[in-house]
């Protein structure tokens, strides 16, 4: 008898179910697009504000550049490509199909810039806002998607307004991330990806 109510016992508290029926999603989706929007919207605009002037930017890269390089950039990953959040005022000297020319005042000298606004791409927003740390993000896909997010909002909120008023012999003031190679620095012809424009009348 002992032994059948033990096996009734063991028979009542040991059930089989499919393991399709128990799985339990704990990892959510990333949602790249709600992501960059609050980066966007509530954290990005604290960074403009502090973005360093490109002449300030560019002494202190002349006078020690790894200190300079250490105080004004950021990066993901390790290498010579470092990317910076500058402001500049310049005139435009030039309209064309994919960038406008500025002409940026450096003490008695001046420096040719090209604001990118057509192919606005690659990492230099998220890179430059030291907002993003890829600790957060295993998945590379998911640093790439909020790279894609915040060039969106540069190419749908911030250019298209600019573009139809922007003309020749304007002074602007643009707030944006550049890429500098540690290595192999050239100031002219230096890229800006706008994140902030002002036309000044």
């Amino acid at each position: 008898m002992l032994i059948v109510v033990i096996g009734l016992v063991a028979y009542k508290s040991v059930y089989v179910k499919k393991l399709t029926g128990m799985k339990v999603t704990t990892d959510k989706k990333f949602n790249a697009v709600a992501f960059s929007k609050k980066l966007w919207e509530e954290e990005l605009p604290t960074k403009l504000g502090s973005a360093v002037e490109l002449g300030t930017f560019i002494k202190a890269t002349q006078a020690n550049p790894a200190e300079a390089f250490s105080k004004y950039t950021n990066a993901l990953g390790i290498g010579n490509y470092r990317y910076a959040l500058i402001k500049a005022e310049g005139f435009v000297t030039d309209i064309n199909e994919d960038d406008i020319t500025l002409q940026v005042k450096l003490d008695d000298s001046l420096v040719t810039a090209k604001l990118a606004t057509e192919f606005i791409y690659g990492n230099a927003i998220r890179d430059a806002s030291g907002l993003v740390d890829v600790k957060d993000f295993p998945n590379t896909m998911d640093l790439n998607n909020i790279s894609e997010e915040l060039n969106k909002m540069v190419r749908t909120t911030v250019l298209p307004t600019f573009k139809s008023a922007v003309k020749k012999d304007d002074k602007i003031i643009v707030t944006g991330a550049i890429e500098i190679h540690k290595e192999h620095i050239k100031w002219n012809e230096l890229e800006i990806i706008p994140v902030q424009l002002q036309i000044i009348k």
